[in-house]
């Protein structure tokens, strides 16, 4: 093999491996959680939902909310995505996502709620906006319709 050949193969082994680096850190901070580990808003609806594999149902007749906590690596704007599910409109998920400083003077959400896309099957409910500074915390919060399920929440940490 010439020095040509040599040279460039070295380049390429280096780009992969430098790539790699780079890659590698940005997607192994992606976290997901099962709605098991968030909490009715309200300690009264507290008995409103019941757990079934780590998921999160509405057993009331009326709407009510869950809140599930984010552990944030580090601060920067985040992404957040609810898996739930509805088996129609009447068993909506609405989500919205907020981003807190420690001192919890100074917050940033996600904007208007997100709801589910379809019904009938596990959809995705995506929120971005929600700015976390160092040192700061995150929630998702889910309006969840009767007969609504929750089932994770999936963020860049």
């Amino acid at each position: 093999m010439n020095d040509s050949r040599k040279s460039n193969r070295r380049r390429l082994v280096l780009s992969m491996f430098l790539l790699g680096a780079v890659i590698v850190p940005a997607t192994s901070s992606a976290r997901t959680q099962p709605a098991s580990l968030g909490r009715a808003v309200s300690n009264a609806d507290t008995g409103c939902f019941s757990l079934w594999y780590s998921t999160v149902t509405n057993n009331c007749g009326s709407t009510r909310g869950f809140e599930m906590p984010l552990v944030i690596d580090s601060g920067g704007n985040k992404t957040v995505s609810v898996t739930a599910y509805g088996a129609g409109p009447s068993n909506n998920v609405c989500c919205t996502a907020t981003g807190v400083n420690r001192e919890t003077t100074l917050v940033w959400g996600s904007g208007a709620a997100q709801c589910l896309p379809s019904f009938g099957s596990s959809q995705f409910i995506t929120m971005t906006g929600a700015h976390v500074p160092g040192w700061g915390y995150a929630y998702a919060t889910c309006q969840v319709s009767p007969g609504g399920r929750v089932n994770t929440v999936g963020f860049n940490g």
